[in-house]
């Protein structure tokens, strides 16, 4: 799995972060920004299919500590965090003339999600849910033909998706994969306090709101992550 740490871009600072998503928007074909945590890391080392849409992408991002650590571990520069939440919204606002489409989480707040970005004058030309075949969400790209689709489908769903694009869809694109993030729009999931995010628990804010949904990603995900990292090391080191 040290592909995955040398696949992780380098940025080193949320505008270097931005400037990499713009020089993709300048392609002719489809790109696919993606984000790396520790839940990814431990789906993508039992899921070759997943891992294959992680190495794949254009831009892979760090996200969290869990990503962090696994930068360190390998020898390489921790760089940006550039987590989804918010560097997504970062991303809507430097192109905001750009054409937009969502996919992703479901009734009501998909549509309270497109509802505040087009009241902040933002173009976004559809959304439909995630709960969607490829090939009705297919005929949807095709139908509005944006230049940026915001993903908001979670863990492997959006990134299959993504790769059937890269492979299927004909036209520019610049694909974002981004989890909740509709959901954090639409306030149905609130962000951790800063303090949280400054010490790097945001993971824990969460736990403790969503205990029941998240107990398996955070409370038995964590301790699974350190575990399988340090096999795949030990490993990588016997060769």
């Amino acid at each position: 799995m040290k592909c995955i740490a040398e696949k992780i871009s380098p940025t080193q600072a949320e505008e270097q972060a931005l400037k990499a998503v713009g020089h993709e928007l300048k392609n002719d074909s489809v790109s696919v920004i993606s984000f790396i945590n520790a839940h990814a890391y431990t789906m993508a080392n039992n899921n070759s299919k997943f891992r294959d849409c992680l190495l794949d992408a254009s831009i892979l991002f760090r996200d969290g500590i869990g990503a962090k650590i696994l930068l360190k571990k390998y020898g390489k520069p921790v760089g940006y965090n550039a987590n989804g939440t918010d560097l997504i919204p970062l991303i809507l606002d430097r192109f905001k003339g750009k054409s937009v489409c969502f996919i992703g989480t479901e009734s009501p707040y998909i549509e309270q999600a497109s509802s505040i970005y087009k009241s902040n004058g933002h173009n976004v030309k559809a959304f439909i849910d995630g709960f969607q075949s490829n090939e009705k969400m297919f005929e949807f790209i095709e139908a509005h033909q944006p230049e940026i689709l915001i993903l908001g489908m979670g863990m492997p769903k959006q990134e299959y998706f993504s790769a059937f694009l890269q492979h299927n869809y004909e036209k520019p694109l610049v694909v974002v994969n981004g989890g909740a993030i509709f959901d954090f729009i639409a306030n149905r999931f609130t962000r951790a306090p800063s303090i949280f995010r400054k010490l790097n628990l945001e993971w824990l804010y969460r736990l403790m709101n969503e205990p029941i949904r998240l107990f398996n990603r955070y409370a038995i995900g964590i301790p699974k992550f350190f575990w399988i990292l340090r096999k795949n090391m030990k490993q990588e080191r016997l060769g």
